[in-house]
């Protein structure tokens, strides 16, 4: 938010503009990287691994592009910095919290220090596999058929609440993470008789390299989100194909092709 310290006449400062107040979240992230071994563009490395996507999530706090990043984002970037999820919320929501001391035993040796391990915040909650037995999970719905950005990452397009899974289903399904998990509606004819208009997709973004040929996939072409088959012709090319006969497949270039996740699982209503 923008705040001036003062009155001033226009005679006195005639170029002036507001300077931006930096907010909480952005302070606690630039304590935080100060007190990193690594530099912020390591760990913006690391989350664009983990999400498969080519984001800077950091990079967007300290610049004030990112004011209310998503709680999925907030979560990567307290893993990959070592800090507790609660601290960074609360910073997110306004307070001003300080960092702990991060808990990057592995980047310290690669920094030549040697690895130590640092007294975890007693609310800092564990990584959640999808196949955690302790009640259903929720994972969020995503609407596929509006891209608020580019279409290049998943927080491109718009949260529609979450829905609960069982464990043990999702234990047969897959063995990422739940965060690494979303659900969204077919939208359209184009791929009946397989999927339906309505039909609900739940979609694996810890599968995004194309190593199986034929299988259904939530991709982005030129910022369209849409679920299609795919089968690779060669290092540069692939085919995007409709179930629907009625509805020509189409070549792209590979690198036009940005793959979401694979759809693990379709559900219908009979």
């Amino acid at each position: 938010m923008a705040t001036a310290s003062g009155v001033w006449e226009t005679s006195h400062m005639q170029n002036s503009t507001p300077e931006k107040e930096e907010t909480p979240l952005q302070r606690f992230v630039s304590l935080a990287l100060a007190a990193a071994p690594k530099p912020r563009d390591h760990y913006d490395r690391m989350i664009q691994e983990r999400t498969g996507t080519k984001g800077k999530p950091i990079y967007d706090i300290q610049r004030g592009k990112s004011l209310q990043p998503s709680l999925t984002t907030l979560q990567h970037i307290a893993e990959v910095l070592g800090q507790p999820i609660d601290r960074l919320t609360a910073a997110a929501a306004g307070q001003l919290v300080t960092p702990v001391e991060p808990v990057r035993g592995a980047d310290r040796e690669e920094a030549g220090q040697p690895s130590r391990s640092y007294a975890p915040s007693p609310d800092i909650p564990p990584t959640r596999s999808a196949s955690d037995g302790d009640g259903a999970i929720d994972i969020r719905q995503v609407d596929l058929a509006y891209a608020m950005g580019d279409g290049a990452n998943i927080e491109d397009y718009p949260e529609e609440g979450t829905i609960k899974f069982d464990p043990n289903f999702l234990r047969v399904l897959t063995r990422s993470p739940a965060d690494r998990l979303f659900v969204a509606r077919g939208d359209g004819d184009s791929m009946m008789p397989t999927l339906i208009n309505d039909d609900m997709v739940l979609i694996d973004t810890a599968q995004r390299r194309l190593n199986m040929q034929d299988r259904i996939w939530a991709v982005s072409l030129h910022g369209a989100g849409m679920i299609k088959r795919l089968r690779v012709i060669d290092h540069e090319t692939v085919h995007v194909i409709s179930d629907n006969p009625n509805v020509p497949g189409q070549e792209v270039a590979a690198e036009d092709l940005f793959i979401v996740g694979r759809v693990i699982w379709i559900g219908r209503r009979i």
